[in-house]
């Protein structure tokens, strides 16, 4: 009977990535798994293929996690969840990953891992507009996937269901008598941006309403005009700041708290995305969560497909939960 990795792997109740790497005695095995390996293929008169061994042989078993440059989306525990999931998975392919740091304000280090054959697939943390990342990706002969929809055919993507998760929120605060909002977003240059920004105004049309376009903030990440816009807003006769993200959210309940504002006595708040950052605030902050840690470890096993050469199916997670808490009361 013919052989193969697969085989062999299935054989041994190894991965196929573990046998790849015992017969090219490259990749941190253990010895044992290696003897192991090495004498069954051994006793079957196992002769890997010229395919076979190019690929054993020229894989790093290292995956690029891109992400972006700015220090202040680094820090946001969105990324860091993500990138634990990401990590775990990787660990049972018996990969490991290799951080990289590019946007569309610089991909030199992208660059350079990919043309020195540093790693042997990408994953993409963020989607931006017209992203010299995924341009760059798109012609360089090497899997990748991205985490976010890309809103454009014809690149490999993975997200949570960001617009219809907005959607549900809009409609659950305005069920509650809350209909006047001020949508409070990050930059227009990344595409969940976009993908929050429909669910937000969706929700008003699911409900026979509008939202009021003049009640709406974008580009307010690193932004000094934060405390300016939020007095602005309720001026104006906001009863509730949606905050698309955790970071911003945080931000906002600085400037209120400065300014002698009490939530959810003088003004609701909630925000489109939940995470530990947002776990100790007072009051409790209604929100939406995503699991990040399990679109990172799909994204990985879609990523892992891919390079095998299998084609894989775009994904969206919708599996969400609306955190309903004191913020909003």
């Amino acid at each position: 009977m013919g052989y193969t990795l697969d085989k062999i792997a299935k054989e041994l109740g190894l991965s196929k990535t573990t046998v790849s790497r015992a017969i090219s005695g490259k990749g941190r095995i253990s010895e044992e798994t290696r003897a192991k390996v090495n004498a069954f293929i051994k006793e079957i008169n196992y002769r890997p293929s010229a395919v076979a061994r190019s690929l054993a042989a020229s894989r790093t078993f290292n995956v690029g996690l891109v992400f972006p440059a700015d220090s202040a989306l680094g820090e946001m525990p969105y990324f860091q969840t993500l990138m634990t999931g990401v990590c775990d998975r990787a660990m049972e392919y018996e990969y490991d990953v290799l951080i990289i740091l590019a946007d569309n304000d610089g991909i030199s280090a992208l660059k350079h891992a990919v043309r020195n054959k540093k790693i042997d697939a990408v994953m993409v943390s963020r989607c931006e507009q017209d992203s010299k990342v995924i341009n760059f990706l798109k012609e360089a002969s090497i899997p990748y996937i991205v985490v976010g929809d890309p809103m454009e055919p014809g690149v490999p993507f993975i997200d949570h269901d960001n617009e219809g998760a907005a959607t549900r929120m809009i409609e659950t605060l305005i069920d509650k008598g809350i209909t006047r909002m001020a949508l409070i977003g990050g930059g227009e240059n990344i595409n969940v941006t976009h993908s929050r920004l429909a669910g937000f105004r969706q929700g008003f049309i699911n409900r026979g309403m509008k939202a009021d376009e003049n009640q709406i903030y974008l580009n307010m990440h690193k932004s000094d005009r934060m405390d300016k816009v939020l007095k602005t807003a309720i001026a104006e006769g906001a009863e509730c700041i949606v905050c698309m993200d955790d970071m911003l959210c945080n931000s906002v309940l600085n400037c209120l708290h400065n300014d002698g504002l009490s939530v959810p006595e003088d003004i609701k708040l909630c925000s489109f995305y939940d995470s530990n950052l947002l776990s100790t605030s007072k009051p409790s902050i209604t929100s939406l969560y995503f699991d990040a840690k399990k679109l990172g470890a799909e994204g990985l096993s879609m990523l892992m497909r891919n390079l095998d050469g299998e084609d894989v199916t775009n994904l969206t997670l919708s599996d969400f939960n609306i955190q309903m808490r004191d913020s909003t009361n």
